[in-house]
Formats: C-alpha cells, sequence, structure tokens
C-alpha cells in the first residue's frame, strides 16, 4: 500500500469518522494529515465536517432511564433452556459415525424418506402418464406380435421377413 491518499477517500474517511485526525484509522492517519497540509480542496473538506462535528458535539445527551435499560435487557435474545438435561455421550459404532459424518444435520431419515417419496411420485407419473416416444408408424398397436416386440427392441422398425417366418 502506498503512502498517498486521495481527496475520495479522505473524504469516506471524515464522513466516517469525523474531521478529527484523531478518530482516524491510524494507517491512513499519516498519509491523511499530509494531503491536508497540500491540498486547499481537503482542507475545505475538514472544514465543513468540523462544523456538522460541533453541531453533534453541542446536542444534549441523555443517559437511558431505568425503565429503558429494563425494557432493552427484558427484550435481549437468551440461550434456550433445555427442558430435558442431555444425556451422557453414548459409545457410538462406525455406522453412526459414518451417519453423522456425511449427515450432520441430525437424522437422516428425513433425507431418506423425501428421496424415497421422490422415486415413487416419478415413477407412478411416468407409469400413469399416456405417452410414447415413438410416433405415428412407429406406435405400437397393443395386439403386437412377439416377433414384432423383438423387431422393435432390436431398432429395426421394417421388421425383415426372415423374423417374421
Amino acid at each position: 500500500m502506498t503512502n498517498e491518499i486521495t481527496i475520495e477517500r479522505l473524504k469516506e474517511i471524515v464522513d466516517a469518522w469525523g474531521a478529527s485526525p484523531s478518530r482516524w484509522p491510524a494507517a491512513e492517519r499519516g498519509p491523511a494529515e499530509a494531503l491536508l497540509a497540500a491540498s486547499s480542496e481537503a482542507r475545505g473538506l475538514v472544514a465543513e465536517a468540523q462544523s456538522l462535528d460541533a453541531l453533534l458535539d453541542a446536542a444534549p445527551v441523555e443517559a437511558p432511564s431505568a425503565a429503558l435499560m429494563a425494557r432493552l435487557m427484558a427484550a435481549r435474545p437468551r440461550a434456550a433452556a433445555s427442558a430435558t438435561p442431555r444425556k451422557a455421550a453414548e459409545p457410538r459404532g462406525r455406522w453412526r459415525a459414518f451417519v453423522d459424518a456425511v449427515w450432520p444435520d441430525g437424522s437422516p431419515a428425513v433425507a431418506a424418506g423425501t428421496l424415497a417419496a421422490s422415486i415413487m411420485l416419478g415413477v407412478m407419473v411416468g407409469s400413469a402418464a399416456d405417452f410414447s416416444p415413438l410416433t405415428g408408424a412407429e406406435t405400437v398397436a397393443a395386439t403386437t406380435t412377439d416377433d414384432q416386440l423383438i423387431a422393435l427392441a432390436m431398432a429395426d422398425l421394417d421388421w425383415p421377413e426372415e423374423w417374421m417366418q
């Protein structure tokens, strides 16, 4: 990283941390102060930020009331208390250790059940659908003979005469 800083970066620093160089990041403070000494535009940015800082510093800051603190503390997230005490770690076999390594999110029964249900749904839809990849003259009628089915299986749609004997 070079020790030079651009006006755009100085603007980002001043917008984020204010006009006081003591609030700026230590790594960029030196180059930013060097830019301030060399550039009137940089001094103008800091002067604008100083007026905003003065307004913010003049605003009264009240300590939060006890009621507000109580409401905030009551609304904070807490760890869920376990209703049942945890069992001592049981010795696990190799199979269970393998299942835990492959499926760390608990029981693999949910994933296995979902997979089985999707396979069954696919088989049912596929067997109930009335479609065929064959069209027109290639469609096999319900009254085909065994020889014709063999010819179809062998991808010979012309059914040669030697098979018809």
